[in-house]
Order: structure tokens, then sequence, then C-alpha cells
């Protein structure tokens, strides 16, 4: 019997169409700040903004988050309802009939954006930080040694990030591949370090283009047809490969590609705020699709 309708106060435009496309599910996983449920092969995330607003979610206030998830169970079936614009659980439903889109957008970049001087930033903001990576990389010490440009003494770790540097740019799709395979899924946590990595450096080429066909296609047959990482960093970069993220990315991507001489700090801040090592290894990514584009382009 249901006991609460609660009301979706911010949702993601992309999220009324996957509904209507796929109307039947369940609960996938439950947290703090809310829960996921998986609707065919699609997840979506119903819970506060901690993390930002995710291209996938349903967004409630803090009260309402708690309260659905008191509510629901693990595994519990889940039903959209197009008649009451609802979802329907045991105990509550969630209508989005109040409830507003939001679109993550991403802004033409700048005729006089300069990638250098926000490339110089970001290295600053993440050598002040000073904390190691998901992938037990220290980016003071990396970029330390990258700029000497010398033989140096690379972990297998940052060797394999100056690989991603030069494969995003081949049609190897074999080298493409192999290099692809060393950071899907690795790391702790529900979007392992690796992927978090990628999902950055897909964002950086969001505003560029520099990225080749190939690299994409790799990523995205990997994704899709193996088991290779978590259903939650899977859905990040299914979004990613179609240039969608959350707001706390694209505030960073917007801000790079504005034409102030300087990274909002604000909005590195807020990314870098996300998850235990999260945000940082998106950071990192975006760093690393700066680097790669700088090496070829600038």
């Amino acid at each position: 019997m249901i006991k609460y309708t609660l009301f979706g106060g911010e949702y993601s435009y992309l999220i009324p169409l996957l509904l209507c496309e796929k109307n039947i599910g369940q609960v996938h996983s439950i947290f703090a700040n809310g829960f996921n449920i998986k609707m065919g092969d699609s997840l979506i995330f119903i819970g506060n903004k901690k993390n930002g607003l995710l291209p996938f979610g349903i967004h409630l206030t803090p009260i309402d988050t708690s309260r659905a998830v008191m509510l629901i169970k693990s595994n519990e079936s889940v039903f959209w309802d197009k008649d009451t614009a609802s979802l329907i659980f045991s105990e509550m439903s969630l209508s989005l009939e109040k409830g507003s889109r939001f679109k993550n957008d991403i802004f033409p970049v700048s005729k006089n954006v300069f990638y250098k001087d926000k490339l110089t930033n970001l290295k600053e903001l993440l050598i002040t930080n000073g904390q190691p990576t998901g992938l037990d990389i220290y980016i003071n010490e990396f970029l330390s040694k990258y700029d000497r440009v010398s033989d140096e003494n690379w972990s297998e770790g940052e060797q394999y990030i100056l690989g991603l540097m030069d494969v995003v740019l081949t049609n190897d799709h074999s080298l493409i591949e192999k290099t692809l395979r060393f950071f899907l899924g690795r790391g702790k946590g529900l979007t392992p370090s690796g992927d978090d990595l990628m999902v950055g450096l897909l964002a950086f080429a969001s505003i560029t283009n520099f990225i080749s066909v190939a690299f994409y296609e790799e990523l995205s047959k990997l994704v899709e047809k193996e088991p290779i990482t978590t259903d939650v960093s899977k859905e990040y970069l299914r979004y990613a490969l179609k240039n969608e993220f959350s707001s706390t990315v694209t505030d960073v991507i917007n801000s790079i590609g504005s034409n102030k001489p300087w990274l909002s700090e604000a909005a590195f801040d807020r990314l870098l705020g996300v998850g235990h090592s999260s945000g940082l290894d998106t950071l990192f990514g975006i760093l690393v699709g700066m680097l790669a584009y700088n090496q070829f382009f600038e």
C-alpha cells in the first residue's frame, strides 16, 4: 500500500523519454544521499544534489531524500505510470508532475580562449591540492617528470597515462583497446578511478573534438559489450560518450572554455569534493586531456 507521494524537484531532460521506453525495473543500490533504480539496462539516480545535477538524475530535497531512502527496499520492483507521471514503489510514489527539467549544457567555446593559460592554472590548483589520485599517482610528481622531458623512472600507472595521451589520436583499435583495458574498472568504489579519469578526458574532448573516432568506438564497445566495470560507472561513461556530464563537471569545462584568463576555483572545488577521490580523478582526466591537446595542437 502506497503511504507517501513525493515530488521530484529537478530531473534530467533525458529521463521522461527513458522512462517511456523502459517502464519496468527495480531498486538497484541504496546510499545515504539517494538510490539508483535500474530500468531495463539503464540506471536512474534518485536523491539529493550532493554530487551535482546528474545527467541520469531525479533530484529531491534533503528531507525527501531521507524519507525515500527509508521507504524503499533493495531489489523491490518499480514501474513508471505515464498517466500520472509517477514512479510507483511498494510504499511510495515519486511524481515528476511538479518538477522542472534541467540540461547540463556545455557552452560554445569562446574565440579568445587560451588553453595554455587554463592548463597552467589547473596544474597549479592540482599541485596545491597535493593528494594522490585513486590510481596512486601524485600529480605534482607526475607533472615534474613530464615537464622535464627526459627519461624518468615512471610507474606503471604513469606509463599508461603517457600511453593514453598518445592513443587518443590514433586509429589503431588494438592499441586503444589495450590502453582502455588498463583503466576501465581500475580502482575502488562505485565509480573506479580509471573510469572517472576517462570521464574527465571525454569532458575536455567535448569542447575540443580532438579525440579520434576509433577511440570513442573502442570505449563504447568495451562499456556495452563487457562486464568491465560497475553498473554505476558504466552509466556515467555511457552519458560521457554522448557529451552528457554532471553539473560539477560541466561547470569546470565551461570555465575552461570561457574567455576569462583563469579557471573558476569555485567550480574546481565543487568537483574536487565529489566522492572519496572521484572528483580528483575526474580533474586529473581533464588535465590529461589538456596535456594531450597541448602536445599535439598548441
